[in-house]
């Protein structure tokens, strides 16, 4: 599918305004906040402000049902409950669900503000506008000139989040909040995921996080009380929990006092701060970050008493952009370009690490699109990959040394579309792996000299609070050559991953000479090396740490009974052979 993308000015999801939720309430097992954008008075509609306490509403779901015959070729979904005509269902008192436009089939083109004027002459007390995959959050006017004819509320909501809905109404009703909690409830308090600290990356490097030392998080999470009680009994509580699932760090502090629509900080190297979470060693997987807040009694509203985020150890892919649960694979739900300037448009990653030579950069991956009605396909394009040393010094955002002026291109590569592979992830290497240098800063871009092409973006991870902390760039653009080291913000994350090795296996050749033989691979406990005697070797495991170093001896066995299971290297000179140890 294509997208139509206009950005560098964007709406925030419903983070930034805290108190503002479109918040399933039954039934329980998919109740809970949903990230989403609203129309609002500013953007032309004429609906509910919602930024006024009290204003909300609250009512059961119904599916719209506009007569249209057939399904979408597109998603497979009836046509009718795309809600381009005067609605053939009852409405009344009822929160109407309707499809965005799908991008492909002409009978569901119609504005937002469309849909939502025929939800609201059949009734509806409010609209959940279901997006379309990979198209912009932003509800915007709605298009068209029917927003200001709309007073009902109206919220746009991913596609992703609507399937889990829809697949609920199957079973039976689903009811929803809209609107302002501020003051509504007696005790409520609440987290949201734009003030809180998350992992410096979603993708991090198994080889750079051999222990506690080389790889630590710093731990904060802001709690608001929209409550209209003053709360003396606070509780700020930080899990964290490995890929088995078990919980490896778990810290609750408090009491604390939360004024009426007052907030508590707990922030790192002050008065209220969580110890920094590390382990001696770390396994590859999924890990899970899970901020909670509690008090002395029963929260009235306990849907945003909690916040989680994740991080995945892996020795192949650094990525700020979440990756995908089974792939690994950065994740797009929305793409984006420069809504000003030319043609030449670039997505970049930053890189900086005390142990970077332990690595080489081999490739990205990233994702494209083009606007459904520009008539461009990607079958053909060419896209360019770039490895810049950053050479210019400064310390962090605030610098105002800052600058881009000192870019050294260490490699490049280019990929050309094969087909019109549209939202879909693709990889290209670079002409060479690069061993990259401790402490030394490092920028990796895709580029497009396309103005009709807008690159995947993952607006579902939020860095704010990171930003603000480490004050370091994380994702830079460039707009024609001109760089923005913000970006287009925290919360707009490039779903660009940087594809790695292990150093020790750059430039090096494989033991193949039928001279030579090494036995038996698998092994159990020894490993016998004949035609390579007296030359030194080393055996390398998976996180590039030398564990045995020695000198063939072709009548005594490499003895590794000692070694843990798994794949390692034998490098003898410049030529190593892979070992798979079993026990």
């Amino acid at each position: 599918m294509r997208i139509i993308i206009f950005i560098l000015t964007f709406i925030r999801l419903n983070s930034i305004y805290g108190q503002i939720v479109c918040s399933v309430t039954s039934p329980s097992i998919i109740s809970g906040n949903y990230a989403f954008s609203w129309g609002t008075p500013l953007n032309t509609w004429a609906s509910m402000d919602l930024s006024i306490s009290g204003n909300y509403i609250t009512g059961e779901l119904m599916l719209v049902d506009d007569g249209s015959v057939g399904n979408s070729p597109a998603s497979g979904l009836p046509l009718s409950n795309y809600g381009c005509a005067p609605l053939q269902n009852n409405l009344t008192g009822k929160i109407a669900v309707v499809y965005r436009y799908d991008g492909v089939t002409n009978s569901t083109i119609c504005w937002m503000s469309e849909k939502a004027k025929y939800a609201q002459d059949a009734g509806a007390i409010g609209v959940v506008i279901i997006n379309r995959p990979g198209a912009s959050a932003d509800i915007g006017n709605g298009g068209g000139t029917s927003a200001p004819l709309v007073t009902i509320p109206v919220v746009l909501i991913s596609y992703e989040d609507g399937a889990i809905i829809r697949n609920e109404l199957q079973n039976g009703p689903v009811s929803m909040f809209i609107g302002n909690k501020t003051g509504l409830y007696a005790n409520d308090l609440t987290l949201n995921t734009t003030q809180r600290l998350i992992s410096p990356q979603f993708g991090v490097s198994s080889q750079l996080a051999l222990n506690g030392n080389e790889f630590s998080i710093d731990l904060g999470v802001r709690a608001y009380n929209f409550g209209s009680t003053n709360q003396n009994n606070v509780f700020l509580t930080a899990k964290i929990f490995n890929p088995l699932g078990q919980e490896v760090y778990n810290n609750q502090i408090g009491p604390y006092q939360i004024s009426i629509n007052d907030s508590l900080d707990v922030y790192p190297n002050t008065t209220i701060s969580f110890p920094v979470f590390s382990l001696p060693s770390y396994l590859l997987g999924r890990y899970k970050i899970r901020y909670e807040v509690s008090m002395d009694v029963s929260d009235d509203y306990p849907g945003d008493n909690f916040i989680e985020s994740d991080f995945i150890m892996n020795d192949s892919i650094i990525s700020y952009a979440r990756l995908n649960e089974s792939t690994n694979l950065p994740i797009a739900l929305n793409y984006y370009r420069p809504s000003s300037g030319g043609t030449t448009y670039s997505q970049c990653a930053v890189f900086n690490n005390s142990n970077a030579s332990r690595i080489a950069v081999q490739g990205l991956y990233f994702s494209a699109a083009t606007g459904y009605n520009s008539g461009f396909t990607l079958d053909g394009e060419e896209m360019q990959l770039s490895l810049y040393e950053w050479n210019d010094a400064f310390a962090d955002l605030n610098d105002p040394n800052l600058a881009f002026n000192n870019l050294s291109e260490i490699a490049v590569g280019y990929y050309y579309y094969p087909s019109d592979l549209q939202n879909q992830v693709v990889y290209s290497q670079l002409d060479n792996p690069v061993i990259l240098q401790d402490n030394k800063r490092y920028l990796t871009c895709i580029t497009t000299v396309n103005p009709n092409i807008y690159l995947g973006c993952d607006v579902n991870t939020n860095y704010v609070w990171n930003e603000s902390y480490y004050l370091q760039p994380m994702f830079p653009i460039s707009n024609d050559g001109t760089f923005f080291a913000a970006g287009f913000g925290a919360d707009i994350v490039p779903a660009i991953a940087i594809k790695i090795m292990n150093s020790n296996e750059v430039g090096t050749e494989e033991l193949t000479s039928e001279k030579i033989e090494i036995y038996p691979n698998p092994t159990f406990d020894e490993l016998n090396v004949k035609g390579m005697e007296n030359k030194n070797y080393i055996i390398i495991d998976q996180l590039g740490r030398i564990v045995q170093s020695g000198q063939i001896n072709s009548e005594n066995p490499i003895s590794i009974k000692n070694f843990d299971s798994g794949s390692y290297s034998l490098k003898i000179g410049d030529s190593y052979s892979k070992i798979l140890l079993i026990k």
